[in-house]
């Protein structure tokens, strides 16, 4: 092929390159605004996208460096509040609280036996305050070592079931480091947003159904809470509803559309 024929060549192929993009740019350009009208379409008719999130939700960290001694949950767990989750290795903090203890015992006896003999007058009254202030410093120490090993504990803040765990037994862990994450499924609620003209008509109380996009099924809520200030940008508020019916399957994740029976 002569070099008059490449030209031509090169010339061709960066034509149909041309013609493909813009043909591509076209469809995804069309596609676009498919889903802007539909978006728009949804909007004009009351209806906004929700998302069920449960009230109460933790990510539970350690509070302390150590190694994991055990870990009592697995993912699906159920809990009670205040039960013990997982436990750090504490040796060290098991064995200062259990010093303080003993440091305490003799505290206690030694201003017992000034009290006794101030009654004789045989101890001046500075020993016998002395030994009584240095009663409820050790006091305070016993407070401090047993704080200290309470937070060797990770305790469920709330009844509930595990939703993922982030660690093993005999890993090694940072203070802050996520441990566990937790939710309590039986208290759900649905977020969305909200063009920000809708609070012309929306208040608290508004009723709307929510129709799940993964269960065949229709909730009915209300709304609870509405957002304190207008996202500048998307003209959003963000609100949240308080779910009715029986929530039964119903976990959270889930979406769908939410429906306000006042525009349909």
């Amino acid at each position: 092929m002569g070099s008059f024929g490449r030209l031509n060549w090169i010339l061709w192929l960066f034509v149909v390159e041309v013609v493909g993009g813009a043909a591509t740019e076209v469809s995804g350009q069309s596609s676009n605004s498919a889903d802007l009208e539909q978006r728009l379409l949804a909007v004009e008719r009351g209806v906004a996208q929700g998302r069920i999130i449960a009230k109460h939700e933790a990510l539970l960290a350690a509070e302390m460096s150590g190694r994991i001694r055990s870990l009592n949950v697995a993912e699906g767990n159920a809990f009670q509040h205040g039960d013990a989750l997982a436990e750090l290795n504490c040796d060290v903090e098991r064995a200062r609280l259990e010093k303080v203890h003993t440091s305490l015992e003799e505290a206690v006896k030694i201003r017992q036996t000034n009290e006794r003999l101030a009654e004789l007058r045989s101890v001046g009254d500075l020993e016998l305050t002395l030994s009584q202030v240095r009663e409820r410093t050790v006091e305070a120490d016993v407070e401090v070592a047993a704080a200290q090993v309470q937070r060797c504990i990770v305790r469920a803040p709330f009844d509930g079931v595990v939703a993922r765990v982030r660690k093993r037994e005999a890993e090694y862990i940072q203070v802050g480091e996520p441990l566990l994450d937790v939710i309590d499924p039986t208290a759900l609620e649905v977020e969305f947003l909200v063009p920000s003209d809708w609070l012309a008509w929306l208040d608290r109380n508004e009723p709307f159904k929510l129709h799940l996009n993964e269960l065949p099924l229709q909730l009915s809520g209300e709304v609870h809470q509405i957002g304190v200030r207008v996202d500048p940008v998307s003209r959003t508020v963000r609100l949240k509803g308080q779910l009715t019916d029986e929530l039964g399957g119903v976990v959270p994740g889930m979406s769908g559309d939410v429906r306000f029976e006042a525009v349909q």
